[in-house]
């Protein structure tokens, strides 16, 4: 299914397929809010064959199972970029030829993007945000996959209403440092209180 430019990484507007228009909340940065809803199967139906329904929490990217709560995914080869998310009835859009040529930790970063619009509207530093700190809880995001993000993204031109991909970048790089400074601290601390314990429990006095 073609668009003008999805995953909250290009610019915004309609995606039409022959006289069926989808509102632009499939692009997952809608600015002018449109009438209408589309169904998971509605889209398949208006994809020619070409989409796949997938449940939510089964899809796989880069070999890890992903899903973004009761949300399912559309596979459409067809799709003219990475992913797309559809808020209202919830969906994520997936290429799954444009995911397999990127990273693992590109694609799983390019999804929860997606699943960041679910969850917190269509502003793109807000996706990016929530993108950045799951990567981070769940353990797939370290350093090196920061460095791999940031490379994809700054491939990613802005418009009026997207950052340029290197602005993204430093952006996230902001909200990578703060989330692994905070865990950090935290760690520290739970490390100290555990030593206090130990101390006490030996019989040590301060």
């Amino acid at each position: 299914m073609k668009s003008t430019g999805l995953a909250g990484l290009i610019a915004s507007g309609l995606l039409a397929l022959s006289n069926f228009i989808i509102p632009s909340e499939v692009q997952a940065q809608a600015v002018t809010p449109y009438s209408g809803n589309i169904t998971v199967q509605q889209y398949i139906n208006e994809a020619g064959g070409v989409a796949r329904y997938v449940p939510p929490g089964k899809l796989k990217l880069g070999g890890r199972r992903v899903g973004c709560g009761r949300r399912p995914a559309i596979l459409d080869p067809e799709f003219d970029t990475w992913a797309g998310a559809y808020t209202d009835p919830g969906f994520i859009i997936v290429n799954p030829i444009y995911m397999r040529k990127e990273p693992k930790i590109v694609q799983l970063y390019i999804y929860s993007h997606e699943c960041g619009h679910q969850f917190r509207g269509f502003d793109e530093d807000t996706a990016d945000a929530f993108a950045i700190r799951r990567g981070v809880r769940q353990g797939w995001l370290k350093k090196k996959g920061m460095e791999e993000v940031c490379r994809f993204i700054s491939r990613v031109p802005g418009d009026s209403e997207h950052p340029a991909g290197p602005l993204r970048c430093q952006r996230m790089i902001v909200v990578y440092n703060d989330i692994v400074k905070r865990n950090n601290r935290s760690i520290a601390s739970k490390k100290h209180t555990k030593r206090k314990k130990n101390q006490l429990l030996l019989g040590y006095r301060h």
